[in-house]
C-alpha cells in the first residue's frame, strides 16, 4: 500500500533532502503535498483527503505546529522532524509520537516507517496540546558572548559584537564587526545549536555569519550567490543554489 505523504516544513533545503530521502526509500512512499506554514497546512488539511502519514517540523515561520490540532482534526499519524533537546524528545517518547532528529539521516527515516508500517498509530489530541504547551513555555536561551584567550588574558566578546564565525583547517574562529580575529574552540556545527538562528545563518560550511555583516550579496549562474561580508572574509563566499535559496528566504524575514 502506497504510503501518501504530507510534509510540512518551513526550511526549503530540509524539505528537498527529507522528499529525496522518501523517494529513495525501501517502503512505497508518494509526496502528495509539501507545506511551509500553519496556514497553509490548516488550508490544504481542510481542503483534500487525510494523507496517510504526516511528517512535521515543530516550529514554523508563523508559529508552532500545535496550532494546526487547533484548528483542524488530523486523521493521520505524525512524525515529527525537530532539533529540540532530549527533554522535547522525551516527551514525544511518553506520548508515543515518533520524531527525526535535524539533521535527518536516511537510516533513522527508515526507523520511522517501519514503525508506522507497524502501529499507524492516530495522534492522542489531549497529549498533542500538553505536549507542545510544554515546549512552547520551555525558553530557549542562546550564547550571549564567549570567554577568550588571548596571549595571557581573558577577553569576553559579546555575540552582537561577532560579525562571523569561520573555520579553516579545522580550526574555528571569529571575526568582531571591528575586524579583530580570535580562535575558539567551538565547531561551526556545535556553534548552529548555541547561537539564535534568527540572527546568524550558515551561509557555506566555511562560514557562520551575522545579518549585519552581510554586505553586498552578487547573483551568480546556476541560481547561486556570492556574498560579501563586513569585515571581508579571506576567501571568496559563494553560496549554491539550494543554500541561495534558504539564506534569501533567511534575510527576508
Amino acid at each position: 500500500m502506497t504510503i501518501d505523504s504530507l510534509i510540512i516544513e518551513d526550511e526549503l533545503p530540509n524539505a528537498r533532502r527529507l522528499e529525496k530521502l522518501l523517494n529513495e526509500s525501501a517502503y512505497p512512499v508518494q509526496i502528495v503535498g509539501r507545506l511551509q506554514t500553519v496556514k497553509e497546512a490548516v488550508i490544504w488539511l481542510k481542503s483534500n483527503p487525510a494523507p496517510s502519514l504526516i511528517f512535521m517540523d515543530i516550529r514554523l515561520s508563523d508559529g508552532l505546529s500545535f496550532e494546526i490540532y487547533k484548528n483542524v482534526e488530523l486523521q493521520a499519524p505524525v512524525i515529527f522532524t525537530t532539533a529540540y533537546d532530549e527533554y522535547a524528545l522525551q516527551a514525544f517518547k511518553v506520548n508515543s509520537v515518533d520524531y527525526l532528529l535535524k539533521p535527518i539521516d536516511k537510516e533513522a527515516l527508515e526507523q520511522s516507517l517501519h514503525k508506522f508500517s507497524m502501529q499507524q498509530r492516530k495522534p492522542d489530541y489531549e497529549a498533542m496540546i500538553q505536549l507542545f504547551g510544554q515546549i512552547q513555555s520551555k525558553q530557549i536561551i542562546y550564547r550571549s558572548r564567549f570567554l577568550i584567550t588571548f596571549r595571557d588574558q581573558l577577553i569576553s566578546v559579546a555575540v552582537e559584537d561577532i560579525a562571523y564565525f569561520g573555520s579553516s583547517f579545522r580550526t574555528t574562529f571569529l571575526v568582531t564587526h571591528k575586524g579583530e580575529k580570535h580562535y575558539i574552540s567551538q565547531t561551526l556545527e556545535e556553534l548552529e545549536k548555541e547561537i539564535n538562528p534568527s540572527l546568524f545563518f550558515r551561509i557555506t560550511r566555511q562560514y557562520l555569519v551575522c545579518n549585519t555583516a552581510v554586505c553586498k550579496i552578487h547573483v551568480f549562474f546556476n541560481g547561486k550567490l556570492k556574498v560579501e561580508l563586513l569585515p571581508p572574509a579571506e576567501e571568496e563566499v559563494v553560496l549554491s543554489r539550494d543554500k541561495s535559496i534558504a539564506f534569501k528566504e533567511w534575510l527576508d524575514r
